[in-house]
């Protein structure tokens, strides 16, 4: 069975863009595959199909499409390459009933902000950068992920090295 993600956009801020994860749904055609990594779990060589759930904290990523899509791959980099959104914070929804698309877009917005001062070093609001996220939906909530998964990254253009602690 492979699992998809959605990628949409919501209005965070004018230049908010969101990676929200969906359903399941099994496709013969997936080419998606875990990336290449080193001692230290860096992704190490490009990888245009990375499987949406083997992304994680401190990965780097390449804009991965149309908005509103499903998808089941998102092209990674290393973090020393130019990308657009890297990983930068992680964490689990409780409960056992799926909280509904809205309710966990309003978690994650909740959860990324929260994390983003103390990734980035100043407030969201003082910031230029601006940040995506991963969630579940009902489809793969009942495949059992609960992971919100924070992306940040640079409306003016991609970055190269990690955005930690950039005060910008």
């Amino acid at each position: 069975m492979t699992t998809t993600r959605r990628l949409f956009a919501l209005p965070i801020a004018a230049l908010a863009v969101a990676l929200v994860a969906t359903g399941c749904s099994s496709s013969p055609f997936t080419t998606a595959q875990a990336p290449v990594r080193d001692e230290s779990g860096a992704i190490t060589e490009t990888n245009e199909s990375t499987d949406v759930f083997a992304i994680r904290v401190g990965d780097c990523l390449l804009d991965a499409g149309t908005m509103e899509t499903e998808v089941t791959e998102a092209p990674t980099v290393p973090c020393t390459e130019p990308h657009d959104f890297e990983a930068f914070h992680a964490q689990n929804i409780e409960g056992d009933e799926y909280p509904g698309t809205e309710g966990v877009q309003t978690q994650a917005e909740q959860v990324c902000y929260d994390a983003f001062a103390a990734f980035v070093g100043m407030s969201y609001e003082e910031s230029v950068l601006d940040f995506n996220y991963y969630v579940p939906t009902t489809g793969s909530w009942d495949a059992g992920d609960r992971e919100i998964l924070c992306m940040i990254g640079d409306p003016q253009g991609q970055v190269t090295g990690t955005l930690a602690g950039a005060a910008r």
